[in-house]
């Protein structure tokens, strides 16, 4: 018999749409990160809105006790935008799938391999777009923007922010990849920490990674257990977990505080999947096809504890 549309969605219910709703970001080491802390939360609204203090009040001091006190104001604070982003993946059914899985084993088998597809299309896309900047300019915001001393993010820029709205450290000159001294991590870890907000996850390439761990070998080594459980090779750096992404351009090291990250969606595209749908209107009469779509948008409430070298060489 032929594979209909309603044996199709029944397979579907029954085992593998579930998956659909809890893409996990599988191939990312920190959108995993961000799972673990729970940092991904559910917004709605016309945009994606939150108030950041760019400068400080500084308008307290010590007084005599019968000084007068004269009373004035200071603007202290502005709102961070972000557009709404939308994501969809598509998978189809062709006429002459359909006609090849006729029997129960077979219908199983092609709805597991299309709904895999999708998790993955879905998953490598959202990795890629944390790291480069989509092309067609209706991606996440990218990583490079978000931890940079000079780029406008969230519709404020750095000048107008008095050098509070931007990353900590930023290095696009150095070469040599070290731990200590000058142009090293430890510096740009202490030029990025700020009162309790500190870089505590550490994402560079599969070679600077391998440099990381010889450097840090003849010291006693840790590896973060939850990122290790989540199946991401990784060296423990001050305590915080050091990986790789191979998504993440050559030369780059980035520092990152998980503390004021959240990957903000919309309740009405949380990665939700329609049923299966006949394709005759759309002119593929023996077809099948659904749509998985996520909205929403990367947020990060502090730039400053953040920092990233752009130009390290793993061979130097």
């Amino acid at each position: 018999m032929a594979l209909t549309v309603n044996e199709t969605n029944s397979v579907s219910a029954q085992g593998f749409d579930k998956s659909l709703t809890q893409v996990c970001f599988e191939s990312s080491p920190f959108f995993t990160r961000m799972k673990q802390l729970k940092k991904n939360k559910v917004k709605g609204g016309v945009d994606l809105r939150w108030t950041i203090r760019y400068t400080q009040l500084d308008r307290a001091d010590a007084v005599e006790a019968r000084d007068q006190i004269i009373f004035g104001q200071k603007e202290t604070r502005t709102a961070a935008v972000l557009d709404w982003k939308y994501y969809m993946v598509d998978a189809m059914i062709s006429w002459d799938e359909i006609t090849k899985n006729y029997s129960k084993e077979a219908i199983i088998s092609l709805i597991e391999d299309k709904t895999t597809e999708l998790k993955e299309d879905m998953d490598e896309r959202f990795s890629t777009d944390l790291w480069t900047a989509n092309p067609n300019g209706h991606g996440i915001s990218p990583m490079p923007t978000i931890v940079d001393t000079g780029d406008a993010y969230a519709g404020i820029a750095v000048a107008d922010a008095d050098s509070n709205w931007q990353s900590g450290f930023e290095d696009n000159a150095t070469t040599e990849l070290v731990l200590y001294g000058d142009q090293s991590i430890s510096e740009a870890m202490n030029a990025a920490t700020f009162g309790k907000r500190s870089p505590n996850f550490y994402v560079t390439t599969k070679d600077l990674w391998s440099k990381f761990e010889s450097l840090i070998e003849p010291q006693i080594r840790y590896q973060n257990k939850a990122m290790g459980d989540a199946g991401f090779k990784n060296v423990a750096w001050h305590g915080d977990p050091v990986v790789s992404d191979t998504h993440i351009a050559s030369g780059d090291f980035y520092g990152l505080c998980m503390d004021v990250f959240e990957l903000w969606t919309s309740p009405q595209s949380n990665f939700d999947v329609t049923p299966w749908k006949e394709l005759f209107q759309a002119g593929y009469p023996k077809a099948q096809a659904k749509v998985l779509t996520w909205a929403g948008n990367l947020v990060c409430k502090d730039r400053k504890p953040n920092f990233k070298f752009t130009a390290l060489d793993f061979t130097e």
